[in-house]
């Protein structure tokens, strides 16, 4: 449909540029032409001639269109799955990142725990009086770590020799940390 208005349109502005440009086709009331039957067949082709040549191009254009449509279907893909890529990337990065982190806290903690551990193996071999006033200035939750690896006859001895508030304090967080010992033991 839109074809056959195109036609019709093109055909129209030819016809009419073709009789107000001819000057051998001249329709004025004071002057008027007749033409040959030839003539006229004549300016029949060339419009025939004229309406090929703009059917020609009709055809090329629509065809150049239909090209450009299939181009950009192709384009819209590409961006979807340069799209679905880099989202698959990103999340595979993220799991990568989530992962190392993972590893890393599991590492600090091991770290940590070995730290621990010596300062057990210290304080654990220090006299109880000694070993007491130091603990009695750590941060709570050290302290009673470092208790709960040591054997419970010296962490007693230990607990006994501190000022009664703070040991009162460790012992608590020491029970805990020494149940959450076991559990993770499990």
């Amino acid at each position: 449909m839109k074809l056959q208005v195109s036609r019709l349109i093109a055909v129209g502005l030819t016809v009419s540029v073709f009789v107000f440009l001819n000057p051998v086709c001249s329709f004025s009331k004071k002057n008027v032409k007749t033409e040959s039957v030839s003539d006229i067949v004549e300016k029949i082709n060339e419009l025939k001639s004229i309406e090929k040549i703009i059917d020609n191009k009709i055809n090329i254009l629509e065809s150049e269109k239909k090209k450009l449509e299939e181009e950009k279907k192709a384009l819209e893909k590409e961006r979807l799955a340069t799209d679905k890529y880099v989202k698959d990337q990103k999340k595979e990065l993220d799991n990568y990142v989530n992962q190392k982190k993972q590893e890393l806290e599991s590492l600090k903690k091991r770290i940590a725990s070995e730290r621990i551990k010596k300062l057990s193996s210290i304080y654990a071999n220090a006299k109880p009086q000694a070993a007491a006033a130091e603990l009695a200035k750590m941060n709570e939750d050290v302290a009673a770590e470092i208790l709960v690896f040591m054997q419970p006859r010296k962490a007693g001895a230990i607990i006994s020799k501190m000022d009664p508030a703070a040991a009162s304090k460790i012992f608590q967080k020491y029970l805990s940390k020494q149940k959450e010992s076991k559990l993770n033991k499990q």
